[in-house]
């Protein structure tokens, strides 16, 4: 929508109502806020009035540059403080600049689809091209909400996956092999002892035991086919490490999985065998 000599002010504000509760939605999503959409199109509705109300001011009286990013940037990150609930002071101030990158994500998405130039010397204000329908504008801003939020998830899926993950060393012997050890709570083997079994892909058991024969064993697995047996050997120690610290389980049981694990993982941790409170810090006593 373009302003230059006039002003479309029912396109103005559904444009601007829609694209403020879109991304105020967006941000409290990211921080896991208690979303709760009449608050979010209060503040929108809030949002629109000050926008629209500062834009029509402009039209008539100008403005220093430092004054105009201080009253915008000030306005946009206060307008999500009583767009929901947040656990901690923290959760807000994040919903605050999570918004203001998402509108200026959006903007520059805006900008790139449908430059506009002001006309020169007339002091005109334009936000996009005037060809753009507004219809366009509100389903980019309902893709844009969906899109972000789709995407904040599948980041915070991998960051919960990267940190159940340890790097760890299995040693047997005189041979020792390094490898990335996933902690998975539906890992309830036990061998003939009752202690935790680690479940190895078949390349990293294979790397570990070349050139030696450990005695084997079998343990039962229950899997959702019905209950099968895996080869299983016993190995000195593994050693998991974590957050600078260390936790050394020795006489350890190995089964090998019957296909290679997914992933980038190679081992299936037992969950007590990365309590945190286990790992012991370089230099500290056991």
């Amino acid at each position: 929508m373009c302003i230059r000599d006039s002003v479309y002010i029912d396109m103005l504000i559904i444009d601007n109502f829609c694209a403020d509760a879109a991304l105020l939605y967006c941000a409290v999503k990211t921080v896991k806020g208690e979303a709760r959409p009449l608050r979010i199109l209060l503040c929108a509705l809030l949002g629109t009035a000050l926008g629209v109300g500062y834009t029509l001011f402009r039209l008539y009286f100008s403005v220093p540059a430092a004054v105009d990013v201080i009253v915008k940037y000030g306005v946009a990150l206060a307008l999500p403080v009583p767009a929901a609930k947040f656990r901690t002071k923290r959760a807000c101030a994040l919903c605050c600049l999570a918004f203001v990158g998402y509108m200026a994500a959006f903007a520059g998405i805006l900008t790139a689809l449908f430059p506009a130039e002001a006309a020169a010397g007339q002091g005109g204000v334009v936000f996009v091209s005037e060809t753009i329908p507004s219809g366009v504008l509100v389903a980019g801003c309902v893709a844009f909400s969906f899109a972000a939020v789709r995407l904040v998830r599948l980041l915070a899926s991998r960051a919960r996956a990267g940190a159940l993950t340890f790097p760890c060393v299995l040693r047997l012997g005189e041979r020792e092999v390094k490898a990335k050890g996933f902690a998975d709570t539906g890992n309830r083997l036990t061998d003939g002892r009752g202690q935790g079994v680690v479940v190895a892909d078949p390349a990293a058991a294979l790397a570990l035991v070349r050139g030696q024969s450990p005695p084997r064993e079998e343990v039962e697995a229950v899997t959702v086919g019905g209950k099968t047996f895996l080869t299983a050997f016993r190995i000195d120690e593994i050693r998991i490490y974590y957050r600078g610290g260390e936790n050394i389980i020795r006489d350890v049981t190995v089964a090998v999985s019957p296909n290679p694990l997914a992933g980038e993982h190679s081992l299936i941790l037992p969950s007590a065998f990365t309590k945190e409170e286990q790992f012991v810090r370089r230099g500290e006593k056991c």
